[in-house]
């Protein structure tokens, strides 16, 4: 890691909920490696089991250097019968911890088409977009990921 933190570089974190306090670990080792938490740290949606899961988030959204991917939750879901309202406790819980500064968008395409595609994805981002301001609108869809991985600004 100290390679990756010392060439500029940031590290892409892929866990299950299970795995998380290891991902807290690697935040406090590293506070000057930015990092991302891939797919949520994949919580157990299907079963309704979040309160571990949520509790390691929140130990973990406390790095600052920490920003989380909001993906692949679906897949996480009940593939057939999952709808935004087995979404949104993720939703609620991910925006809370990490704000929308703090939060960026991602679709887990093509693995989304397990359980709904893109176009059901993106409809159920948009509706959990809802309460949000422009600002964070453009944070989650736009601006977090462009800060963290150094792109170049978008208009």
């Amino acid at each position: 890691m100290t390679v990756v933190r010392d060439r500029g570089l940031s590290y892409d974190v892929l866990v299950r909920s299970h795995q998380l306090d290891q991902a807290v670990d690697l935040a406090e080792r590293f506070p000057e490696l930015p990092q991302v938490l891939n797919h949520a740290g994949k919580p157990d949606i299907a079963r309704h089991e979040l309160a571990d899961w949520r509790h390691q988030v929140q130990r973990l959204a406390a790095h600052e250097q920490v920003v989380c991917k909001l993906s692949g939750l679906i897949t996480e879901a009940d593939h057939d019968s999952w709808t935004t309202a087995d979404i949104r406790p993720v939703w609620d819980i991910l925006i809370t911890a990490f704000g929308p500064d703090r939060l960026m968008f991602g679709s887990d395409w093509p693995v989304a088409n397990l359980a709904g595609g893109w176009n059901r994805w993106a409809a159920t981002v948009d509706e959990l977009l809802t309460d949000c301001s422009q600002n964070e609108i453009h944070a989650l869809l736009a601006g977090t990921a462009t800060a963290f991985y150094r792109l170049p600004g978008c208009r």
